[in-house]
């Protein structure tokens, strides 16, 4: 035969209840803020990566570019701007360095990169390619100040 629980055992049995009810309740809470604590950790890490990433992209996209200036102004000076199949891949490879180095600015976030990264470029073209004389020494401070930024 069963019997009836007596006010004392019942009032223990409701203490227990509640209890475990509590502390499943705090489990609950610590398991949701550790979720979110790693989720905000976790978009916090992969947006330094991608900053990362498109920093060191425009960084060789910009020393790219400088080699492909340099070849480039070298033949142009040397052929007298006048046409040549070596001239004309040199120009292509700098034209294409250049556009490369403008798709990875455009991912670049900070604007002071971005911004010392066209004033070195325009230093450099200058600098590599026209007749009008920037020296080399503001072209190589120009590239300091992007490697730096």
């Amino acid at each position: 035969m069963i019997r009836p629980l007596s006010a004392v055992a019942a009032s223990a049995t409701s203490i227990t209840l509640i209890t475990a009810i509590g502390a499943a309740a705090v489990s609950l809470l610590v398991a949701i803020g550790t979720q979110i604590v790693l989720s905000v950790r976790e978009g916090n890490a992969r947006r330094y990566q991608r900053r990362r990433a498109a920093l060191t992209d425009a960084q060789d996209a910009a020393l790219a570019l400088r080699s492909g200036i340099r070849d480039y102004g070298a033949l142009s000076r040397a052929n007298a701007g006048q046409p040549t199949p070596e001239l004309d891949a040199a120009e292509r490879r700098y034209i294409d360095a250049r556009a490369l180095l403008e798709v990875t600015l455009s991912r670049v976030d900070d604007r002071a990169v971005v911004a010392a990264a066209q004033r070195w470029r325009a230093a450099a073209e200058v600098s590599f390619i026209s007749t009008a004389e920037v020296s080399a020494t503001q072209e190589q401070r120009e590239w300091q100040a992007v490697t730096t930024a």
